[in-house]
């Protein structure tokens, strides 16, 4: 989905271009995928950027006078599509890490067949269920 942020005039000398970008945590600094700026420096625009929900989202201005001042704002992007609550960048790292973590479990193939089809398919390569739960190969003695 697209996600289009409406930003308002700005002093062109003091600041940057607004920005925005996705951030991957693979490290604790964070890898950016920038989005973009449609606009005049100095005048309003729009920030645009390809999100899917549960994105981590990074949005920031530059100030040419105090550095400080110019530091990334953080943001989830929630299921509809819209931007939560601001967070910090150590909680956003964290969500990101949790996020990994659930996607990098993958569900077992097999758990989408029941007991008795899988006993059936080691039956029909050879395999025999012995009663006490081992299968053994048929004409294979251990």
């Amino acid at each position: 989905m697209r996600l289009e942020i409406e930003t308002s005039s700005y002093n062109s000398r003091r600041y940057g271009k607004p920005w925005i970008a996705r951030v991957e945590f693979a490290t604790g600094k964070g890898e950016f995928s920038w989005g973009e700026w449609v606009g005049r420096p100095g005048e309003s625009g729009k920030l645009l950027l390809d999100v899917e929900p549960g994105d981590v989202i990074a949005t920031g201005q530059k100030d040419h006078r105090n550095s400080r001042n110019g530091a990334a704002e953080y943001y989830i992007v929630q299921p509809d599509g819209t931007l939560g609550s601001e967070v910090t960048k150590a909680a956003a790292y964290d969500y990101f890490q949790h996020q990994q973590q659930q996607t990098d479990v993958k569900p077992n193939p097999l758990a989408a067949f029941s007991d008795d089809e899988l006993i059936a398919e080691l039956e029909r390569r050879g395999n025999v269920w012995t009663a006490n739960g081992t299968i053994k190969r048929q004409g294979v003695t251990a």
